[in-house]
């Protein structure tokens, strides 16, 4: 019968026993994994991995690498809602998830490998770990793996991002479009990947032929907290001009935009009659934020269901090019942009 999985004759090839094909097949776990190596392949060979159901996942157990303040009180709320993600995408699958907190720039080794070559583990997720030493590690394990919010600088290992540079590049777009030129760009320079944001937000102002000037139109923080924007844009406030004041504030993320319009308020700054301001944000954590401020909306939870159905693509397809999915963000107008021709219109009026 055309379609139908061919039980009897992997079980022949294998030398397994039918029901175990077809728990290898179903994604079921507590197979071991010399026999689901060997099924697996048998499988492809066969061209039996083409016809299964999207939903069925040939993964076993997953172990899923972030790091360490994800797993903290207080930690990296961004981070653990990509990990919900992950068990979301997992939920109605026998698949055993085990997670591990690494530092992002020098992750313990032991721990990676220990965690990594565990004998329920036939998968591995690093989130936001760009240890160079880590990824080549993975790599040479011979098991899927998928970064999340990083990339390997070979180029070796399938990834899934917020395609940031188009998140910066659509922001500064948008504000341009609005009749804005003195924008204050306010973010946290730590991860590379708000570099590539940076990037995309520069592209627009070479669009338009405006040379960007780092010492007015950004101000660098450490981390992204409300308290560390309402510090740092306090102190630039104080040191500059009123008349060198910006247009807009465009600040990388839905806490530093409460800190920052928390100062506004104490100077008497309206928004956005007298000061424009935009953010980025996700909606799953900051869905009082976003309801309220025009933002460009970052792809979170999404995040880690993608890297799930990438890990499922590597198991079906060992050869497949190697995968770099960006995920688009999304423009949100809630009115605290304002168009910078009808705010110099009423100016002039008021006066």
């Amino acid at each position: 019968m055309p379609g139908k999985l061919k039980m009897d004759e992997i079980a022949a090839l294998t030398g397994f026993s039918v029901s175990t094909v077809s728990r290898v097949l179903s994604g079921k776990a507590y197979t071991s994994g010399k026999a689901r190596e060997a099924i697996v392949k048998c499988a492809r060979q066969l061209g039996v991995l083409d016809s299964l159901a999207s939903g069925r996942l040939l993964i076993n157990g997953i172990a899923v690498f972030a790091p360490q303040r994800t797993f903290t009180p207080q930690g990296d709320a961004f981070y653990l809602e990509v990990t919900r993600g992950i068990a979301e995408a997992v939920a109605s699958h026998d698949v055993w998830v085990s997670y591990c907190g690494l530092d992002e720039q020098r992750a313990d080794i032991k721990i990676f490998l220990e965690k990594a070559n565990h004998k329920n583990i036939n998968a591995i997720i690093l989130i936001g770990i760009d240890d160079p030493t880590i990824h080549k590690l993975a790599l040479s394990l011979e098991k899927p793996c998928v970064l999340i919010n990083s990339q390997d600088r070979e180029g070796l290992l399938d990834s899934v991002s917020p395609d940031h540079r188009a998140i910066g590049n659509r922001a500064a777009q948008y504000l341009f479009e609005q009749g804005h030129r003195r924008i204050l760009n306010v973010t946290s320079l730590r991860r590379e990947t708000m570099y590539w944001r940076l990037e995309g937000i520069k592209e627009v102002y070479r669009q338009y032929q405006i040379p960007f000037d780092a010492h007015c139109d950004l101000l660098v923080t450490e981390g992204f907290s409300a308290e560390e924007s309402e510090k740092a844009i306090g102190e630039w406030l104080r040191d500059t001009p009123r008349h060198d004041w910006p247009e807009v504030i465009f600040c990388a993320g839905a806490p530093m935009s409460t800190g920052i319009l928390r100062v506004l308020n104490a100077h008497g700054v309206r928004v956005p009659e007298d000061m424009s301001l935009m953010t980025t944000g996700v909606q799953e954590l900051d869905a009082r934020i976003v309801a309220t401020m025009s933002c460009i909306t970052i792809p979170c939870r999404a995040l880690g269901v993608e890297a799930v159905h990438l890990l499922q693509h590597r198991l079906n397809r060992p050869c497949a090019p190697v995968f770099n999915l960006l995920l688009k963000g999304m423009l949100s107008h809630k009115g605290t942009v304002a168009s910078a021709t009808r705010h110099a219109a009423r100016v002039a009026v008021e006066r």
